[in-house]
């Protein structure tokens, strides 16, 4: 648990529009092409993602329905499930930032429609969410006192969701640039709210069950958002990239 500090956390702040474009006109026929799951599994989104009136354009629904299309997505790297697209997405962005500026990264475009959506649907929404994320892996309760995922993250409204995921290492998150999903989720019994990856939070509590006997999971952190951190902003254009850090206290 720490900043994360070599992952792919490009908010897109300021070159949004040449992003969806290279997207629409590059990125998503390439990996298509190149990644035949990839591309199995967008085809099946553009079939059955919902066409919602609002906001949200085709592709942004898509990406959520292709990134929600699995019976099991704790988002934990000990998953054995690693051909399952999230799997893929995620451990590619944790540690792609060198790939992404080199342009050898494989999910330019999931990415980008990802963030995008998480972009709109929060602004439409317009709130912070109590969320909570379950894994099957033991974090040091030692940690850092601010943290970011490290890529997009997915948590639940719900807690006994979140428990089905794992309960070694646990969360509960205060997110004020996540976004709900649920509308668009190939899933929405899951409650889904995606964390971006560039949302820092404030690590504010570690409880665990030596002390508490009746907590939900063997540790639990508690993760109040305060800012963003974005270091890769904008970063595949010619315009020298301008590095986002905004602090406004934890909410």
């Amino acid at each position: 648990l720490d900043m994360a500090p070599n992952s792919v956390d490009d908010s897109y702040y300021g070159c949004r529009e040449n992003m969806a474009n290279k997207v629409k006109t590059e990125y998503l026929n390439e990996e298509c092409g190149k990644n035949p799951e990839f591309k199995k599994a967008w085809e099946k989104g553009k079939e059955n993602a919902f066409k919602k009136h609002d906001t949200l354009k085709l592709d942004n629904s898509v990406a959520i329905y292709v990134y929600t299309d699995t019976p099991d997505k704790s988002n934990t790297p000990d998953r054995p499930d690693t051909k399952k697209i999230y799997a893929q997405l995620n451990n590619a962005a944790r540690n792609g930032k060198q790939k992404y500026k080199d342009g050898t990264y494989n999910w330019y475009s999931l990415q980008f429609l990802l963030t995008e959506a998480i972009e709109i649907l929060r602004e439409k929404q317009n709130r912070c969410f109590k969320t909570f994320r379950g894994t099957k892996l033991k974090f040091n309760e030692i940690t850092f006192p601010s943290i970011r995922f490290g890529s997009i993250t997915s948590s639940s409204l719900h807690r006994y969701i979140a428990e089905g995921f794992g309960r070694k290492s646990c969360f509960e998150i205060y997110t004020c640039l996540g976004a709900d999903v649920t509308e668009y989720s190939r899933l929405p019994h899951e409650k889904e709210v995606l964390i971006p990856p560039y949302e820092t939070f404030k690590v504010t509590a570690v409880r665990t069950k030596q002390y508490q006997k009746d907590l939900w999971c063997d540790t639990v952190f508690t993760l109040k958002s305060f800012g963003m951190k974005s270091e890769l902003n904008c970063a595949l254009f010619e315009k020298p990239a301008k590095n986002i850090t905004k602090h406004y206290g934890v909410r």
